[in-house]
């Protein structure tokens, strides 16, 4: 091959390196690693500038098919045509030359250590993708080419990368381009198609053995007319020759290079408690290969779950709190993971989100079931209750309905009173949380006749009246040595005790006057007997 001139500052400054890409997808590396041919070199005629080799055709094609790529290497020729016009072909280079480069990034055709400190090329450019042609100089000077070929000592050091870099590498291995007709004695055409055979052997053998190769038949399958057709001289294709050989790369890339799913940010979503919430999955993924349907979706909650989360038919998720009446915020990652080509090669993207339930307010309940039927000139009493699961609301009740001898003691939830007839008593009771009002309604039915006061069932003791106002009486049984008459208010509290002789007194007077209306409970213990009941005081 023609000898290369490199003058590295020149090419710095011609071929700038472009990072700004349109297409959302991350760039897939792609590392053209051989030597003349890789370089763009034709027939002597061209500028290193001009030497756009297939790489810039090759560029356009993928373009076109909506992949973003960017190319790699520490060498840049053709930036005539394009900015992205680094590779790793070195004119003149052979398979040990590239193994040797890959080692430490030393190029041992022109003696020139390129990455200095020494240090692992492929380290250097972490590629994707390597388009390995090499093998045309071999067959040009080595008498045992095939015996001594180091092309599997280059796939070794590829692999031994992506195991150091935990980084998947698909090397595109080509069966060299042959040479320009007339093939005559000693031209290496022979040669070439023996070094393309044994290449494709030892390839296929890798492959069986889960090696990430695909084989690129560039002497046969690219189409080339050996001859000024699409041959620049003996050994380098012109314009129409890299065209074609550009179309082989790319026809392979597509068929066999899995990209990842791209997903757009998907925003965070939010909804009512007690509701739900649809977040239609297709509209934040695209991938090249795969169409929305061939797009498989994972959902995991990070942390304790809060929700349930499901996916219909058309990749929508649906999401409902555990508990309806939850409200806050789960965080959620989406993965999405694409067939990958040849079943292989699959690959998935992953993006996190934040769900929030907001709270609603939820109306407050009555707990308590009243009493409904009551005999007339009896004590009612109702202590009813409700509850609010909303955190802060204060409920505040109300009597909104009730007969004249119904009366709502303060803030006790406490309804008493004395029917003096019979008949049927609606009472409406409201609560309020500060935003919805709830109504218990119920009636009371009255029934009759009765006496004006019923001693409580087995005492031995009468008190009177009943409900009493300033004062009542305890009617003491004879025969008692010693009654301990205690009464409480409706939370419990002692409010008033006295112990009286039975053998002195035949009735006691007590001052009720200074004592809240309202139902009080009231205990007497006579001697091993204890007796309880219930006294309304009312004004």
């Amino acid at each position: 091959m023609k000898n290369c001139i490199r003058n590295i500052l020149i090419l710095i400054l011609l071929c700038p390196i472009v990072s700004i890409f349109v297409n959302s997808q991350s760039p897939i590396r792609i590392m053209p690693l051989g030597n003349s041919i890789t370089q763009g070199y034709t027939d002597g005629t061209i500028t290193v500038a001009q030497m756009k080799g297939y790489r810039y055709d090759l560029k356009q094609l993928l373009l076109g098919s909506g992949y973003s790529i960017d190319f790699v290497g520490s060498e840049s020729s053709g930036n005539t045509y394009f900015a992205d016009c680094q590779h790793a072909g070195i004119g003149g280079s052979r398979d040990q030359y590239v193994a040797r480069l890959l080692i430490d990034g030393y190029d041992q055709r022109w003696g020139v250590q390129i990455l200095n400190p020494p240090r692992p090329y492929l380290d250097e450019f972490n590629p994707d993708i390597i388009l390995l042609h090499i093998g045309t100089n071999d067959c040009t000077h080595e008498t045992d080419v095939i015996t001594n070929q180091k092309v599997s000592y280059i796939l070794d050091l590829i692999d031994q990368y992506e195991a150091r870099a935990n980084h998947e590498v698909i090397v595109f291995l080509a069966l060299i381009v042959n040479r320009q007709k007339p093939w005559v004695a000693g031209s290496g055409a022979a040669t070439t198609t023996a070094f393309n055979n044994a290449i494709r052997t030892m390839a296929q053998s890798r492959v069986t053995n889960g090696d990430k190769l695909v084989i690129v038949d560039m002497e046969n399958d690219a189409s080339f007319v050996y001859d000024a057709t699409d041959m620049a001289d003996l050994l380098h294709p012109n314009a129409a020759g890299y065209l074609k050989m550009a179309n082989l790369w790319k026809s392979l890339i597509t068929a066999n290079y899995n990209t990842a799913p791209v997903i757009a940010a998907i925003p965070d979503q939010g909804f009512n408690e007690g509701e739900s919430g649809v977040l239609a999955l297709d509209n934040y993924v695209t991938d090249i290969e795969d169409t929305d349907q061939n797009i498989t979706w994972s959902i995991e909650q990070i942390g304790t779950p809060k929700l349930t989360i499901a996916l219909d038919a058309n990749r929508q998720a649906i999401f409902e709190p555990l508990d309806s009446e939850w409200s806050g915020t789960q965080k959620v990652a989406f993965k999405a993971t694409d067939k990958g080509k040849n079943n292989k090669y699959i690959k998935s993207a992953t993006d996190t989100i934040i769900i929030t339930v907001y709270p609603v307010n939820d109306a407050p309940v009555f707990t308590s079931s009243p009493i409904l039927t009551i005999d007339k000139e009896h004590l009612y009493t109702y202590t009813f209750s409700a509850i609010d699961i909303d955190p802060g609301d204060i409920l505040q009740y109300s009597l909104l309905e009730k007969p004249s001898w119904l009366t709502l003691y303060g803030d006790s939830r406490l309804l008493a009173g004395i029917p003096i007839q019979q008949g049927n008593y609606p009472v409406t009771l409201s609560v309020y949380d500060g935003h919805i009002n709830i109504d218990q309604t119920f009636t009371i039915k009255v029934l009759g006749p009765s006496p004006v006061f019923e001693t409580e069932a087995g005492s031995p003791l009468n008190i009177y009246p009943n409900p009493a106002s300033d004062h009542f009486t305890i009617m003491l049984p004879k025969n008692a040595d010693k009654i301990d008459f205690m009464l409480y208010d409706f939370i419990g509290k002692l409010v008033l005790k006295r112990s009286i002789c039975a053998d002195c007194e035949s009735s006691i007077d007590i001052q009720c006057g200074n004592l809240m209306p309202g139902v009080y409970s009231y205990m007497i213990i006579l001697e091993k007997e204890t007796y309880v009941g219930k006294l309304l005081i009312k004004r």
